[in-house]
């Protein structure tokens, strides 16, 4: 899995530099690989600068440069199995009024299979007065002997290529994209991925069906018109280079798939890619919802139009982009055919044999979280919390610190796995207990706010922000704050 990684480091430039502060925006993603016939597993890193982020020196040619210091470290314990320092140049330029662009660097590192704590440390090399900034994750490295991929890389483009780069694999010089991000001007998704093992599994001259195909992040809704299958001769490895047209896919969150199937139609590979698509230009088809006979379904039952006004409300959390905005539009019309019309597609679309008890079990759990999250002004299901709980369901732990001194309230929430995801947790917070909002400051799941500062604000109750004195790692430091019981809860959750 493709994970991205957001760095924010504050500096502050020298005056015989620039006499301005500048953030510096590094994007840090990574995949997993695998040599099949030696089992050697390796990671990659993908890490991307953006130049008009960066603080400039000017050289002896007359040229500017920046240099970042990296520090890449995996984890077993205490044990260190994987190392590395060095330092990134930008290219240089003559001219730093009007920056644009980013650089990208390509690292491989060989790791066995197993759990690894990956740290990156960041550094301006320019301004070593501002503490780095250490980001810290957990990497699962999993090559069994069976049918498996590799991570799949959303690609900016390829090519062939006849010499060993970084970025070269299989013969194609390879562009990793900077984010899992396509705006409406990007109407080409292009991907890589590998799958070991089909002809020690499978057998000699045996054939496998490959299929391609996205689906929605919230429902797990196959999107119609992209789901594409293509019959595969077995090999040790098998590079998969593809390109899919997304110019009709709305705006949302999405997962690109790739899975294997054997000759009884068996899953026997599977990996997915979280991507975020924004289209604009694309709306909902209205003819297809007036097709829909209210009468001949459940939604025609709700006949009032302030409760399927209400009832579209409680759907937010888990509706795609487009979706909610449809919804939104619905709600400030007066039209109740359309809203049960639209009640009914969108219920159909997650379960078509039994869309009204798919409905019936959601609103179960709306109504538990209205019990428990309503805010002094919102109800439950509006609410940080609330929206987490109905999109992913019941925390397997949650921490609650209420009283620790020199901090707000706050809740630790820990998901033993979401999806394809594990090991991962959602911060909140408030500022006023008696209001019971408490607002989600920080999670390490895909597609949810990541905030690698977010100790700060709950340790900002005594001490401005520029009064807190910080760690390496950017949490605050106990023997100068009251305490840092959360960073702790945080990583061993209990």
């Amino acid at each position: 899995m493709k994970k991205i990684l957001t760095l924010i480091l504050l500096c502050v430039l020298s005056t015989h530099i620039f006499a301005q502060k500048k953030n510096i925006n590094s994007f840090i993603s990574y995949g997993t690989f695998n040599i099949a016939g030696d089992n050697t597993p390796y990671l990659e890193t993908y890490i991307t600068f953006d130049c008009n982020s960066l603080l400039y020196v000017k050289k002896a040619n007359g040229q500017y440069e920046a240099s970042i210091n990296l520090t890449v470290l995996f984890k077993q314990g205490e044990s260190i199995k994987n190392y590395d320092k060095y330092t990134i140049t930008s290219p240089q330029v003559s001219d730093t009024t009007n920056l644009e662009g980013f650089f990208m660097d390509i690292q491989r590192y060989s790791l066995p299979n197993g759990e690894y704590k990956m740290e990156v440390t960041v550094e301006d090399a320019n301004n070593k007065k501002e503490n780095p900034l250490k980001v810290r994750e957990t990497i699962i490295i999993d090559f069994p002997e069976s049918i498996c991929f590799s991570s799949i890389i959303a690609l900016e483009s390829y090519k062939p290529s006849s010499s060993e780069t970084a970025n070269s694999k299989n013969g194609y010089e390879l562009v990793p994209m900077i984010m899992p991000y396509y705006p409406e001007s990007v109407n080409k998704l292009t991907f890589y991925t590998e799958i070991y093992n089909t002809k020690k599994q499978l057998g000699e001259n045996e054939k496998y069906l490959l299929n391609t195909y996205i689906k929605t992040f919230e429902s797990n809704t196959i999107v119609n018109n992209l789901f594409f299958t293509k019959r595969m001769n077995v090999k040790d490895t098998e590079m998969i280079i593809n390109t899919m047209d997304i110019s009709h896919l709305p705006s949302g969150n999405y997962y690109l798939v790739v899975e294997a199937r054997d000759r009884n139609n068996e899953i026997i590979g599977y990996n997915q890619f979280f991507f975020q698509r924004s289209n604009l230009n694309y709306e909902i088809d209205d003819s297809t919802l007036a097709a829909i006979d209210p009468e001949k379904v459940f939604s025609g039952n709700i006949n009032n139009i302030d409760t399927i006004r209400e009832y579209i409300r409680t759907l937010e959390a888990i509706s795609s982009q487009i979706e909610n905005e449809y919804a939104h539009s619905l709600i400030k019309s007066d039209d109740i055919k359309a809203m049960q019309q639209y009640f009914y597609s969108f219920w159909a679309s997650r379960n078509s044999l039994s869309p009204q008890l798919e409905w019936e079990k959601y609103y179960t759990q709306v109504k538990r979280v209205n019990a428990s999250f309503t805010a002094q002004r919102m109800k439950g299901y509006r609410t940080d919390r609330g929206i987490v709980f109905l999109k992913y369901g019941a925390p397997d732990r949650i921490v609650q610190n209420y009283n620790e001194p020199g901090a707000y309230p706050y809740e630790i929430w820990h998901y033993y796995t979401l999806a394809n995801q594990r090991n991962k947790k959602f911060v909140f917070m408030t500022r006023d207990i008696a209001t019971n909002d408490f607002q989600l400051i920080h999670s390490d799941a895909i597609g949810e706010i990541n905030n690698t500062q977010w100790t700060t604000e709950i340790y900002s109750r005594t001490y401005s922000p520029y009064q807190i004195y910080y760690n390496s790692d950017g949490s605050v430091n106990p023997e100068v704050n009251y305490g840092d019981e959360a960073k702790d809860y945080y990583e061993v959750p209990r």
